[in-house]
């Protein structure tokens, strides 16, 4: 929907509530004059709109004050001009909104006269400096998110601020902000708190006992800072947290030592504590937390395998994150109370499981097939075997890695048929056999494909060129990194935060593990395989790929002359098959190629000239016996001069020298005196020639001057007429 005019609302003068959110406002010059005249309007949602910059200069021309007590205006771009019409005008502004704008500079110090404030939202900005001292003037502020921004400084001093206010303050969020690295301040001033959050903030040492007495704390974020395990989190630090229901302590190294048996005051809907120590012993405690929903434990310490209980978790359980443990045994094929035939239809809400990186056995349980939700699934880094089971009803999958296992039998076909939402499909390092199944073309949204290191046999397929996602330039790519869930148990909205799916992948020569930019990259791996037959011609048209790795093979044939059409081409590996013939000229286009292997083929003739080609090591181009030029020794024939004809032309080139240096001055001299005295000579000698020289040249100034005359004369005349 888009409005260009908004002069209409300045009619409606009992308008009390008004709600535009999402409509284009962008052609609407003059919005903010048309709501300064709505003299009752006390409720206003503008977000993401595109509205246009408050400018300084058109403020001073508006109304001193409006009634406004409610004001959303997040994501729509304003800069700092905006606060200062709010500040200004709004004097009994309650809740404001301003989160993903560009804010930029400090806060101003005005804010603070806005006393009536119980809800402000800064977050999503690019604010700097620190927390003004004005803020303890705001007494019945309420919530205050200032997360993701730039406020610098001593967190502490930024904590004082809001201390001397702010008993009643409920909401605090001030993470993801570059404060200074010091231990965490007391908040002991924050009585009613019951959110906190100061992840990513660089925040050291260890929690404070002040944490533990906060009687209604019900979500406390201290996550991706460098809190200690100098002080081991027990079950009295804990019993007084009554109200707590989200623990986030991610990226850190706290040592929690908390009993099997403990059963906690509180019951918790999300625990995320990666890399802290929890281990060895799979936490019992958690057994007791039946309404979990979020839950995640990597690289906590485990050694140990999967209790009975495990199982009987809340069905509510959307986020499952296991991996980089040393977790043993089979996943259960049957319920453990022996009601259901497979345990995993229960969990029909989980949107994220990832069991990577364990010791885990057995088959993968068909029940999987029953995760209507599941969006990402990792089973990476295991001992699982057998065939996959049928995921044909997981229809949201975005993500599939069971890489590094034992699964055996042929590429599924479902894959293809079934996944179209699939974007990282890892299917490396297991015993799959048999041909590549077209029906994998079918993957429109596909961005990588590894089936590297398996038993896969027959000719790539020609179809490739129709994933879209790999030959669009223009296809709009999924970021991954802290993706946000949304999903719906019974008719209510859930979200999963700050999940921040990953994957390994070899990348020019190497493996590495991607997750801020996984959503950017674009691989085809078909590596160490069995693979027959020419590069099809088609796999030109993927100009959108950035690394194509089809080493190991039996692959035969040219390189297809097209292949500088993949101009985005980064990283290319064609090693180690029976390629024959020339390097495609073509090959000069590919200007972002930074990682190249050609080594141990059957290609001969010239290196194309590039800037690129020249560059690589030399081993680039090695178990090629018929390449040459540069960057190899040896130079092709055309490029080679015998010794014998070197010397030859050699000499000649003197003896052309010499010749020139001695000939050109005998005949410059003898020319002029033969053309000289041959003319001239003859006219000092022969006195008829002499007489009949000069008569020509006087009859031809008698010409000329009689022409010029006439010419004048005539020229003369012809302008009296025209007078």
């Amino acid at each position: 929907m888009i409005a260009d005019d908004l002069q209409w609302l300045s009619r409606l003068s009992n308008l009390r509530y008004l709600d535009m959110s999402c409509v284009n406002l962008s052609l609407a010059v003059g919005w903010l004059s048309s709501i300064s005249k709505i003299p009752s309007l006390s409720e206003l949602h503008l977000s993401t709109c595109g509205l246009h910059q408050v400018t300084p200069k058109s403020i001073i021309h508006l109304n001193s004050s409006i009634s406004l007590k409610l004001l959303g205006h997040g994501e729509n771009s304003f800069n700092s001009s905006i606060l200062q019409w709010i500040v200004n005008v709004c004097k009994v502004l309650t809740h404001l909104d301003l989160s993903f704008n560009s804010l930029q500079q400090n806060i101003p110090n005005d804010i603070g006269n806005m006393v009536f404030l119980q809800y402000l939202d800064l977050s999503f900005n690019e604010l700097q400096g620190s927390i003004p001292k004005s803020f303890s003037s705001m007494c019945q502020l309420k919530k205050l998110d200032l997360s993701y921004n730039k406020l610098s400084g001593q967190l502490s001093h930024n904590i004082q601020q809001l201390c001397c206010a702010h008993n009643g303050l409920q909401e605090l969020d001030l993470g993801d902000n570059p404060f200074e690295s010091q231990p965490i301040p007391d908040i002991s001033c924050f009585s009613s708190l019951d959110t906190l959050s100061l992840r990513n903030t660089n925040i050291v040492g260890i929690l404070p006992k002040s944490f533990f007495h906060m009687p209604f704390l019900g979500t406390l974020d201290f996550s991706h800072n460098h809190l200690n395990g100098v002080d081991i989190i027990d079950e009295t630090h804990l019993s007084n947290l009554s109200k707590l229901t989200v623990l986030d302590v991610t990226q850190n190294s706290l040592l929690f030592n908390l009993s099997s048996n403990w059963i906690p005051h509180f019951r918790l809907d999300t625990l995320h504590a990666s890399s802290c120590t929890l281990g060895p012993k799979f936490p019992g405690w958690l057994k007791h937390n039946g309404e979990l929903r979020n839950l995640e434990i990597s690289n906590i310490g485990i050694l140990d395998s999967f209790p009975k209980w495990f199982w009987n978790l809340s069905s509510s359980l959307t986020y499952l994150n296991v991996s980089y443990n040393k977790l043993n045994g089979p996943l259960p094929m049957s319920f453990p109370r022996g009601k259901l035939s497979d345990c995993w239809r229960k969990f029909e809400h989980l949107v994220v499981l990832d069991f990577g990186k364990n010791n885990l056995s057995g088959k993968v349980p068909n029940s999987f097939g029953a995760l209507r939700e599941i969006k990402s699934l990792y089973l990476n880094n295991n001992n699982f075997s057998g065939e996959l089971p049928s995921l044909n009803l997981c229809h949201n999958l975005e993500l599939f890695d069971v890489a590094d296992n034992n699964l055996q039998g042929t590429l599924p076909m479902w894959i293809g048929h079934h996944l179209q939402q699939l974007i990282i499909l890892r299917l490396r390092a297991n015993k799959f056999q048999g041909n590549i199944p077209t029906s994998m073309c079918n993957l429109s949204f596909l961005q990588v494909l590894d089936l590297s290191t398996n038993n896969i046999t027959g000719q790539i397929p020609q179809c490739f060129s129709h994933i879209i996602a790999l030959s669009n330039l223009m296809f709009p790519r999924k970021r991954f990194d802290h993706s946000s869930y949304t999903f719906s148990i019974e008719g209510e909205m859930y979200e999963i935060g700050s999940f921040k799916d990953k994957a390994i992948l070899a990348w020019k020569g190497s493996n590495r593990e991607y997750g801020k930019n996984l959503g950017l990259m674009t691989i085809i791996d078909l590596s160490n395989n069995h693979l027959t037959g020419e590069i099809p011609k088609s796999i030109t048209k993927l100009v959108a790929l950035a690394g194509l790795n089809l080493s190991r093979n039996n692959l035969t044939g040219l390189i297809p002359n097209n292949i500088g059409h993949m101009e985005t081409l980064e990283s290319l590996d064609l090693s180690r098959n029976h390629l024959s013939g020339r390097m495609p000229p073509s090959f000069s286009y590919l200007t972002f190629l930074s990682y190249m292997n050609l080594s141990f083929n059957n290609l001969e003739g010239k290196i194309p000239l590039s800037t690129q080609l020249q560059s690589f090591d030399p081993s680039t181009y090695v178990g090629n016996s018929g390449l040459c030029g540069q960057p190899l020794i040896n130079l092709c024939p055309s490029d080679v001069i015998s010794p014998t004809k070197s010397h030859d032309k050699h000499a000649t080139s003197e003896d052309e020298d010499k010749l020139i240096t001695i000939g050109f001055y005998v005949s410059l001299v003898i020319g002029f005196f033969v053309g000289f005295w041959g003319v001239c000579g003859t006219l000092v000698i022969k006195t008829s020639w002499r007489h009949a020289y000069f008569k020509f040249f006087n009859n031809l100034n008698d010409w000329i001057h009689v022409t010029l005359s006439v010419f004048v004369n005539w020229l003369k005349n012809r302008l009296q007429v025209e007078d």
